[in-house]
């Protein structure tokens, strides 16, 4: 009898998404390292590394809300407020830790409303926060914050020492790397962080074996929330100041963007830390270069959404959603 030796030859599986986007993004930095004056120096990489932290620290919010087929455009009104009444009252005298204990419980309390709204009056999530943004702002103009800027005391150091760094390393950097660790041990060595993957890809289905999706979309969106605040105040050690207008900057659609491009889908059921590493990085590296080659910021925008338009494509084109995903999405 003969025996036929088989060979078991390497099968080579097609990069995901973060892989080529994080190949992508180095070889960009390589481009513009070769190209771009100023690019590789310490200092701008410094600079990168600050800014895109606090980019990366809501786009880790707004993850937890995208795998549920959610989505926060109130993320930055909620950062901004609740870290503006944070400077108020440092400004008026009262400590920090005081302040911090009425900031943080306003934020979260926002992102109770949002979820309150999607999960039980069944409002799809674009609508809500499109409209809290409005009415969060609005509200505080016409109580507590009637100035659009609020600084930050000269004596004040409580806060702006967070824009500093550790043995030289960005003090929002290291912020950013122990949340998103923790938020990859959230979603991926938990079992209500693999509830949010299950209940982005069907509710029903989650509800029916059990899972406890009311309290799915009040985590979702008040963890959104939370890391807001931390953004908020970020924001506002680095500028010494309380910015709301920054509430109608672009920001919110970076974020999307880092999320999206990084492999996160409003199909839901899709996205993780890594992705999110991933498109920051993109991104990042994408924003500074134009900055540094000064392009104007119309130019900036048609640029990014451009990226943003061809990623939704593929998406849908990749994983369409049927009828059902229709139904429940954002």
């Amino acid at each position: 009898m003969m025996h036929t030796r088989t060979t078991s030859l390497p099968r080579f599986r097609p990069a995901n998404q973060e892989t080529i986007v994080l190949l992508a993004a180095f070889a960009l930095a390589l481009l513009f390292a070769a190209t771009l004056d100023g690019f590789s120096s310490w200092g701008n990489i410094m600079t990168l590394l600050r800014s895109v932290s606090i980019l990366g620290i809501l786009a880790l919010g707004m993850i937890m809300v995208i795998i549920i087929r959610g989505i926060d455009l109130s993320q930055v009104a909620i950062g901004m407020v609740s870290a503006a009444i944070v400077v108020k009252g440092v400004a008026l005298g009262y400590p920090l830790p005081v302040c911090l204990l009425v900031g943080l419980p306003l934020a979260l309390s926002m992102g109770l409303v949002n979820s309150l709204l999607v999960d039980r009056l069944q409002i799809p999530a674009l609508f809500v926060t499109l409209t809290t943004v409005f009415i969060y702002v609005g509200l505080a103009r016409v109580t507590v914050l009637p100035s659009m800027i609020i600084n930050l005391p000269p004596d004040s150091r409580s806060l702006t020492s967070l824009a500093g760094n550790w043995h030289s390393i960005p003090i929002p950097l290291l912020l950013f790397l122990a949340c998103a660790l923790a938020m990859h041990l959230f979603l991926a060595r938990t079992t209500i962080g693999r509830f949010f993957y299950a209940y982005g890809d069907n509710p029903e289905t989650a509800r029916l074996y059990g899972m406890p999706v009311r309290i799915i979309p009040l985590m979702a969106y008040m963890g959104s929330a939370l890391l807001a605040f931390l953004a908020g105040l970020l924001m506002v050690s680095t500028t010494a100041m309380a910015d709301l207008k920054t509430v109608n900057s672009t920001l919110i659609f970076d974020v999307i963007l880092v999320v999206v491009v990084g492999g996160a889908s409003f199909a839901g059921a899709r996205g993780s830390v890594a992705s999110v590493i991933a498109g920051l990085l993109l991104v990042g590296v994408l924003l500074n270069a134009m900055t540094i080659m000064d392009i104007n910021s119309q130019l900036q925008n048609i640029i990014k959404g451009a990226v943003l338009l061809v990623v939704l494509v593929a998406d849908k084109w990749l994983y369409p959603f049927d009828e059902e995903s229709s139904r429940q999405s954002i």
